[in-house]
């Protein structure tokens, strides 16, 4: 199916490269740099340390409260595609998407739903963590994480509904047609019956 493979090629972007690369270079320069000042001050650099703090300062500390409030929202979001999945109908556009498709978008949506929650529990708790490092470091992590995840399920819709949507649409239409035709024939039967009925009280 040429939609499947779209979305594993881009999903396997996402989240085997794109979002792995980006996890793993903030990983290894800032906590690479952090164990190098630690184990041997000559090569670590204080200079990318401060940077993390004063980005942490310019860019998180200020904005904890608007960072909360999106996080919550993408929990909400989530919540209620969730919510949408679990009560599909037979003419719904999800329900002509594959088995495999469903669940690699429910695997996303849990993804980002976790990424999203963590990110709003840690806001909470960050102000009580007195090691700058650790507060900055996994704040951004976090951060980071919640927004790319919610990049690839958005790119992955994307590429589903784009590749697809002809193909669905015509498929809405075949449904829309087959109910309308078993609809007229229901009608004929009631009114074949009916005839038959009042046909037998005028014998009577």
């Amino acid at each position: 199916m040429r939609t499947s493979r779209w979305a594993d090629r881009i999903g396997w972007f996402l989240e085997k490269g794109l979002i792995w690369i980006v996890c793993s270079l903030f990983v290894l320069i800032f906590l690479g740099n952090k164990l190098l000042i630690l184990f041997n001050m000559s090569y670590g650099l204080y200079s990318l340390e401060k940077f993390l703090y004063h980005s942490y300062d310019l860019i998180i500390e200020p904005n904890i409260g608007t960072i909360t409030t999106i996080a919550s929202i993408f929990v909400g979001i989530y919540i209620t595609v969730l919510s949408v999945l679990g009560s599909i109908k037979a003419n719904s556009v999800m329900a002509l998407l594959s088995d495999n498709l469903l669940k690699k978008i429910i695997k996303y949506i849990i993804t980002g739903l976790i990424a999203s929650f963590v990110v709003v529990f840690y806001s909470f708790f960050a102000i009580l963590i007195t090691n700058e490092f650790i507060k900055s470091f996994f704040f951004f992590l976090f951060v980071f994480y919640m927004l790319l995840t919610s990049l690839r399920l958005g790119i992955n819709l994307s590429v589903i509904y784009s590749v697809d949507l002809h193909k669905i649409s015509e498929n809405i239409e075949k449904e829309k047609d087959e109910a309308e035709k078993y609809k007229r024939v229901m009608s004929r039967l009631e009114k074949y019956l009916d005839d038959r009925e009042a046909e037998r009280f005028r014998q009577r």
